[in-house]
């Protein structure tokens, strides 16, 4: 799989067991991101690799972590192939990097809201490559309440909330920054909630997601951030 972003061109070597590049995060953050050259870069569930890549290319110094072994693999193996020298971590979040301060920090991590009944059809791998938590957003907040300690008062966080997921808590952790929207628009979900509608749509009636019929399609909305410290 070829992707071209910011005028590179990344092959990729795809894996089931490690998540797919898609419209609703990475190729989004792709776009939008600023990286310059000589600046520490640190990718938070690098998957692929193909953003951590995407900014070596653009000449950031990265260190690029994931807590699925299969995903460490592959990016190692799609940094090799695309020519570039990436500082791969296996850890959850910043375990890996404890004490480091990064010039930027990209972290398009999983925002699914899994159902029940979608987890018990999946593989624990499949699974954890996929859920950002029991609502789908708690990865994300727990990185947003995190980060400062890793910035420096001019570091950039790219992040993409996703409202398939508990949005609105991640919105919340918003007002620890200075936020600049680089991106919004909608985007068809994903096949797995056409196998439990009924959750899903409940989920939808409570307020917990934010999803709306497109003809017979569901969609859901899509925010990319660029954030700095306050």
């Amino acid at each position: 799989m070829e992707y071209e972003l910011q005028g590179q061109t990344i092959k990729l070597e795809l894996s089931e067991n490690v998540f797919k590049p898609s419209p609703h995060g990475t190729v989004a953050i792709g776009r939008a991101m600023r990286i310059n050259s000589g600046e520490t870069v640190l990718d938070i569930g690098t998957g692929t690799g193909l953003l951590a890549i995407l900014a070596a290319k653009l000449g950031g110094k990265v260190t690029a972590v994931d807590l699925v072994p299969d995903a460490l693999k592959l990016a190692k193996k799609n940094a090799t192939e695309n020519n570039v020298s990436l500082d791969i971590r296996g850890g959850d979040l910043f375990s890996s990097v404890d004490g480091n301060i990064y010039d930027v920090i990209i972290a398009n991590v999983p925002q699914e809201n899994l159902s029940p009944k979608v987890i018990n059809a999946m593989s624990h791998k499949k699974v954890v490559s996929m859920s950002g938590g029991e609502r789908g957003g708690e990865m994300l907040v727990k990185i947003l309440e995190d980060a400062p300690s890793f910035m420096h008062q001019n570091s950039r966080l790219y992040i993409v909330i996703y409202s398939l997921s508990n949005f609105r808590e991640s919105f919340k952790k918003l007002h620890n920054y200075n936020a600049r929207l680089l991106d919004f628009y909608s985007s068809p979900v994903k096949d797995f909630v056409y196998s439990d509608p009924v959750y899903y749509e409940l989920q939808n009636e409570k307020g917990d997601i934010s999803i709306y019929k497109n003809n017979d399609e569901y969609w859901a909305d899509i925010f990319v951030f660029e954030l700095r410290l306050k």
